[in-house]
């Protein structure tokens, strides 16, 4: 019997759009979280579902960090725009500012995961999915190159802060979700077709844990 997300206990697992053809398999991370939406359900995938650079580079920048490493500041990230656009392969970049750059094949390290020319993230969601979905105005660290402190956006999917995953990092954002307690609720796998859409030379292995991004800045570096 079908049952509202609201009924569900924390780390319950829920199948909720799609990638690579199939569903993705999300856990009810927390409830009615503070500072989210009024009685919304907080999801985060069950295992990394993609490897993707956090922004490409920007040659044109003037910040040497930013021109060899790409941009950290989360607002002005690919993988922001990414994960909330339902554009069609091709369509969903968009220039944040006058130095930004598309991830394509020449402008992410060793050409490893280049994601131009995909379609947005939400692309292969349905409407009623889409639809679910809930603006989150989320806090966001800086770097001291962009002034240092915090800023606030709003969008419907997100990296997690290193608050939000109960760790001390340079900048408080938000506060801790439900599910996470140790180090070991930390952990995250890659699911075999995570590893399969990938060309990194070194990938791990199906359900090996794995490294993801959170969205904080390293306070003090660009």
């Amino acid at each position: 019997m079908a049952q509202k997300l609201s009924n569900l206990a924390n780390k319950s697992k829920v199948k909720f759009g799609s990638l690579y053809g199939s569903p993705i398999v999300w856990i009810v991370a927390d409830k009615n979280h503070a500072g989210y939406p009024s009685n919304s359900v907080t999801l985060v995938t069950n295992q990394i579902i993609k490897m993707l650079c956090f922004d490409a580079t920007e040659p044109s920048n003037g910040n040497s960090d930013r021109r060899n490493y790409g941009n950290n500041r989360y607002i002005y990230s690919n993988l922001r725009q990414w994960l909330n656009s339902p554009a069609a392969a091709g369509q969903w970049y968009t220039a944040q500012h006058s130095a930004d750059q598309t991830p394509d094949s020449s402008h992410v390290w060793n050409s490893v995961n280049p994601y131009s020319g995909l379609a947005g993230f939400l692309n292969a969601f349905t409407a009623n999915e889409r639809a679910a979905l809930l603006n989150t105005t989320i806090t966001v660290g800086k770097s001291s190159t962009d002034g240092g402190g915090t800023e606030t956006c709003t969008d419907k999917i997100f990296p997690l802060s290193c608050t939000e995953v109960g760790l001390s990092g340079d900048h408080v954002c938000g506060s801790k979700l439900a599910i996470f307690s140790d180090n070991n609720s930390r952990i995250a796998t890659v699911t075999a077709s995570c590893v399969a859409n990938s060309n990194y030379s070194s990938n791990p292995g199906s359900g090996a844990a794995w490294y993801y991004w959170l969205r904080d800045a390293y306070a003090g570096s660009a």
